[in-house]
């Protein structure tokens, strides 16, 4: 690759660590601000929930937006938006107005990734679009221990100065695009997004891929909120979040699995190692729960470049931008659900809050490769590599 685009993918992993940390960022801080706030610990944790439902839905509000006005536009308009949200939650006088913002700010950075993602797999050269993909994906995923781990360890200079740092970073990052991007770069041409004959909605070789997009980060969600709220302690928490990290790298990894074996089998097989992690954290002993947590990393470090390379493939450029919006929508739809659903089954033991993702996970992995159509205009490619 030329070194332009290594920084291009520097700069793009980056981004997307700061950006999809903000779902996570208020996770270890769930009691501070229920303190602070003077509100119950459930309702605190909304202060996530709000910016990951706002994230899923902008994923669908905004999918077409860099089709049509190009990447470079969404990505700088996405982080300077993303800051100026950022220092309203900092600045936010009571807790419903900053529960209001968190949405305002998960709305603002729902452009970043499909445009990032788009990006990636139209800039880099054929043979390199499964390495950029897959570290990027780790970008993505690494950002969940990431930042429940500075967050904790920051959690006592208060939210505010947390996102006034991060504001100042959105800020740096749209600068160096801006400065690294050249005007009108991946735009599509007008008219382009009407050629394709078959509406997206019955691009059924995809949907499959996006429903088992739903259940990735709601495991993952599920195993980190279910031990916090379980009463795990806190030195616990930060052992799960640090055994989880490193098995991420296996992102690289795959890269060369899917160009070998082909995404769709890549994503079965993440799908099918995250169930089997969270059975072994169904075991008696912290120690099984930390091995389980270093399982799943890795079967979600197969499982998203599995996933994305699939939705990348299968995708026409003419709404590529669309369907990454579909599967990041689906993808932080199971992050933002997964909190509550840890709190309702939480009572009913600690096998009842693992049996519902690894149910989710196994009927992922018989659904991922979609299915056949019968309108004769929908392709039905069979791809081993991302070209």
């Amino acid at each position: 690759m030329k070194t332009q685009n290594y920084r291009l993918l520097l700069l793009l992993m980056l981004g997307a660590v700061l950006i999809v940390g903000q779902l996570y960022v208020t996770l270890p801080m769930t009691s501070a601000l229920a303190s602070n706030w003077q509100v119950t610990t459930g309702q605190a944790a909304w202060a996530g929930s709000a910016f990951g439902f706002a994230y899923a839905a902008g994923f669908l509000l905004l999918g077409s937006v860099s089709d049509r006005h190009g990447r470079r536009t969404v990505l700088l308009f996405s982080l300077v938006a993303t800051a100026g949200a950022s220092v309203v939650v900092a600045i936010a006088p009571s807790f419903n107005m900053l529960l209001g913002a968190r949405a305002l700010q998960g709305l603002a950075a729902a452009g970043f990734p499909p445009a990032a993602l788009a990006l990636v797999a139209e800039t880099l050269p054929p043979g390199r679009r499964p390495l950029g993909i897959s570290l990027l994906s780790f970008a993505f995923l690494a950002a969940a221990p990431a930042a429940q781990l500075l967050a904790a360890q920051f959690a006592g200079l208060g939210l505010h100065v947390i996102m006034l740092a991060l504001a100042a970073g959105y800020v740096l990052l749209a600068v160096g695009l801006y400065r690294l991007l050249p005007t009108g770069m991946a735009r599509e041409k007008k008219g382009a997004i009407a050629a394709n004959p078959v509406p997206m909605w019955r691009q059924t070789q995809l949907m499959g891929a996006w429903m088992a997009a739903c259940t990735v980060l709601f495991a993952f969600v599920s195993l980190h909120a279910g031990a916090q709220i379980t009463g795990f302690s806190e030195n616990q928490l930060q052992t799960l979040r640090l055994a989880g990290l490193p098995p991420l790298l296996i992102c690289l990894v795959a890269a060369r699995l899917v160009s070998r074996v082909g995404p769709v089998p890549t994503a079965r097989a993440g799908l099918v190692l995250s169930a089997i992690a969270l059975m072994v954290g169904l075991l008696d002993g912290f120690g099984w729960v930390a091995a389980a947590s270093v399982l799943l990393s890795a079967g979600i470090a197969l499982a998203v470049p599995g996933l994305i390379g699939t939705v990348a493939s299968r995708a026409t450029a003419d709404f590529r931008a669309r369907a990454m919006s579909l599967y990041t929508f689906f993808l932080f739809v199971g992050a933002s659900i997964a909190s509550p659903v840890a709190q309702a089954l939480a009572p009913h033991g600690w096998s009842a809050l693992l049996w519902a993702p690894i149910a989710a996970l196994l009927g992922a992995a018989a659904v991922v490769n979609g299915w056949s159509s019968r309108s004769p205009s929908v392709p039905q490619p069979s791809e081993h590599r991302i070209s």
